[in-house]
Parts: structure tokens; C-alpha cells; sequence
């Protein structure tokens, strides 16, 4: 995959080299790291979601790089069992977080499993492709995307392309294979 492609499709089959960091970082609400371009659009998703409902968004995990996911991948192994780790963390070098176009989104302290359910997820969902981003895990896609359900984690595509995996109906796993 090339690393500086924003729409690199990133599973289990796809991945990106050891060495792949993108080298325009920005710090985003809550410290963690993204692509300018993607902290820009993130703020502004923020921001909104502020003036409209009230929610305070912040990141709970950003970019990661591979060494990182490694770490990342085998605390899930060691804590939960290769089984989970496998349904629900990507193996180093096929993780969207390390393109830095990937966030975690909380609100509330309630992250990962528990933003899930809540009014803040709810939103993100029906609102994040105005921003340019899309859920790449949603609720019960696991057998396409290959992932448990995740309304936390969005990736950043562009405007464009976020509006066009709405109107596909297809997951972004799918659309960025077609």
C-alpha cells in the first residue's frame, strides 16, 4: 500500500510497511495525533457537535505507529485471548490508525465499548461523513469488515469520498475494494 494514500484499504489481507508514518501530524482534543487535514475536519465535526447537541468529543487514540500496534495488538493477545485480539485490534501494519487519518472518538470519559449506545455515537454515525469521515466498523458488518462493532473509530476520507460510501450503503471496507 502506499503510504501517504488516505484511501489504502487496511484489513486483514492489506497492509502498510513497518516504516510507513505519515509527517504531517497535528495534535488533536484529548492529545492524540492525526494528519493535518484530518485534525482540521475532525475540530470542525467537533465543533459542531458542540454547537448542535452539546457533546464534548475527544480523541481517545489517534495515530499509532507500527511499533505501537505492536504493542497495542499484544496487550489485547495477552489480556483477552487471541481470539478477541483478532475480532477487535488489527495486527501491526494493517491498522487505519497507523495512516493517521484514524480517531478513537469518546466523549464523557466513555470510550471504546462504553461510547457505544450513547447519543454521542449516535451522532457520530449520522454525522461524521459531513466532516469527510466514515465508521469503518459499524454495528453488524463484522463479517464484511472483519471487526466486532465499533462506533468509536472513524477514518478520515474527504468530504467526497465520505459522502459517497453514505449513499453506496456499503461498509468503507467494501468501497475501497470495489
Amino acid at each position: 500500500m502506499a503510504c501517504g494514500d488516505i484511501l489504502a484499504p487496511l484489513d486483514k489481507q492489506h497492509r502498510l510497511a513497518a516504516d510507513c508514518a505519515p509527517n504531517d501530524l497535528r495534535q488533536v482534543a484529548g492529545g492524540a495525533h492525526l494528519r493535518a487535514e484530518a485534525a482540521v475536519a475532525l475540530g470542525e465535526m467537533f465543533a459542531a457537535g458542540k454547537q448542535e447537541k452539546g457533546f464534548d468529543f475527544y480523541v481517545n487514540s489517534g495515530y499509532r505507529s507500527y511499533q505501537e500496534q505492536v504493542n497495542t495488538y499484544n496487550y489485547w493477545v495477552q489480556t483477552s485471548g487471541q481470539a478477541y485480539a483478532d475480532r477487535t485490534s488489527a495486527r501491526p501494519g494493517h491498522s487505519e490508525h497507523q495512516l493517521g487519518t484514524t480517531a478513537d472518538v469518546a466523549a464523557r470519559g466513555l470510550e471504546l465499548e462504553a461510547f457505544g449506545g450513547t447519543a454521542e455515537a449516535a451522532w457520530v454515525a449520522a454525522n461524521s461523513y459531513k466532516f469527510g469521515f466514515v465508521v469503518s466498523y459499524p454495528d453488524g458488518k463484522e463479517a464484511i469488515t472483519g471487526y466486532a462493532s465499533e462506533p468509536w473509530h472513524i477514518r478520515y476520507v474527504g468530504k467526497g469520498v465520505a459522502q459517497q460510501v453514505k449513499d453506496s450503503g456499503l461498509t468503507l471496507h467494501e468501497f475501497l475494494l470495489k
